[in-house]
């Protein structure tokens, strides 16, 4: 599974999704042969939650919707959606 270390804890993908700026349609592929395209076919979604998942289409036109956990101490902590923006100091798997 996916993963990204934020602040020095590894949060595992739990949701892979995308929202279209241009249709305003969020997508989610939840398992690995699950392509998904938006109306206006702007961007597009596979691979659900497995390694190797993608999106299709520009960044311009998408927003990530995709969701992370990790778990501390047997408690789930979420990965803040700052987390997900680009920052070179963080590490995705």
């Amino acid at each position: 599974m996916p993963s990204i270390v934020y602040g020095g804890l590894r949060y595992t993908q739990t949701r892979h999704a995308i929202y279209c700026k241009k249709c305003k349609e969020t997508l989610e592929s939840k398992h690995v042969h699950d392509f998904k395209m938006c109306s206006c076919k702007a961007v597009g979604i596979d691979g659900g939650i497995s390694a190797g998942n993608r999106i299709v289409g520009q960044l311009s036109d998408m927003e990530n919707r995709s969701m992370y956990c990790a778990i501390v101490q047997k408690k789930k902590v979420w990965l803040p959606i700052e987390g997900l923006k680009t920052d070179p100091s963080n590490s995705i798997d």
